[in-house]
């Protein structure tokens, strides 16, 4: 596994030399951008992919993947379409850049009430999530299809409350069962699963052992006292750290990944109030780093997947 971490470069932000600058002399292996500034799909298939292959490359740096998170189950047909279209400019630009992999997210009408009222049972009046697994099916299967011929890999987010149906294990499994393909699989992100209780997140990662195509890594800390004064209702009684400062164990979670079949990168996503911006992910690579075989030792994984049945 190599170290990435989550940028956008351009576009007011800073220069993808300069992030590849930063990149390279904190040990990260690669970055993962998101898709505008530099990155912009429109910009990529209208000039080509050199400027960002070559500036990454000028520093032992590899572009990890696109992130293009576009609601495609928006419940206007024009934003949904809109959404399409963006995500299809998204997946020809991964594919003339070379990155194997586009992260985007499953997407919602109705943020994370798509299950509907709390309390009731499956298939109240207000349960939308069949209705939305077939409106993800009619609108990925040509997505899939696309990612298919580009040789791109398709990794879900798996975050709940940007509105994304794709956020617990058993949503995974309708989205895959929706759209079955090898280009469409999930991006590992356990942040969400300790606030959202699915526990332990290495059964979690067993479970769906070979359909981890990416790994957006976040860590959180639950603060029981304030769950006790808030309630499950409240807004700060987790919140996201850099992976170190909160409370998953990442030898575990790496463990688990490897044993499940991933090998890819791991990339530290900072949304961490306490340790913000470029400290806070140089922290997070390293602390990922000492649980990973020095680089250049083969990880001798078991045959077969550990997978949870």
């Amino acid at each position: 596994m190599d170290i990435s971490f989550y940028t956008g470069a351009g576009g007011g932000v800073w220069s993808l030399e300069e992030c590849a600058r930063w990149a390279k002399a904190h040990d990260f292996d690669a970055i993962r951008l998101s898709a505008g500034g530099v990155a912009d799909p429109e910009t990529v298939l209208r000039e080509g992919p050199d400027e960002i292959n070559d500036t990454l490359k000028a520093h032992g740096l590899y572009l990890a993947g696109l992130a293009a998170h576009n609601n495609l189950l928006d419940d206007d047909p024009e934003k949904r379409d809109a959404a399409a279209s963006r995500l299809h400019k998204a997946i020809e630009a991964a594919s003339r850049l070379g990155t194997p992999a586009v992260i985007t997210h499953a997407g919602s009408p109705v943020g994370f009430r798509f299950y509907g009222g709390y309390s009731a049972p499956p298939g109240n009046p207000s349960d939308r999530s069949t209705e939305l697994v077939g409106r993800f099916k009619e609108r990925f299967t040509p997505i899939v299809k696309l990612a298919e011929e580009k040789g791109v890999k398709i990794a879900l987010d798996v975050a709940v409350r940007m509105g994304n149906i794709a956020c617990n294990p058993q949503m995974w499994e309708r989205v895959l069962d929706a759209v079955p393909s090898d280009s469409l699989g999930l991006s590992c992100d356990p942040s969400h699963w300790l606030w959202m209780m699915i526990l332990p997140p290495e059964d979690a990662i067993r479970a769906f052992a070979g359909k981890w195509y990416y790994a957006d890594v976040k860590d959180c800390e639950v603060s029981r006292e304030m769950l006790f004064r808030q309630g499950i209702i409240g807004n700060w009684w987790w919140q996201y750290r850099v992976p170190g400062r909160g409370q998953l164990n990442w030898g575990t979670i790496i463990g688990a990944l490897l044993e499940s079949g991933y090998d890819y990168v791991l990339c530290v996503e900072n949304e961490d109030h306490g340790l913000p911006g470029l400290a806070g992910i140089d922290l997070g690579g390293r602390h990922l780093r000492q649980f990973l075989p020095k680089k250049g030792e083969p990880y001798d994984r078991p045959p077969g997947f550990w997978k949870v049945e």
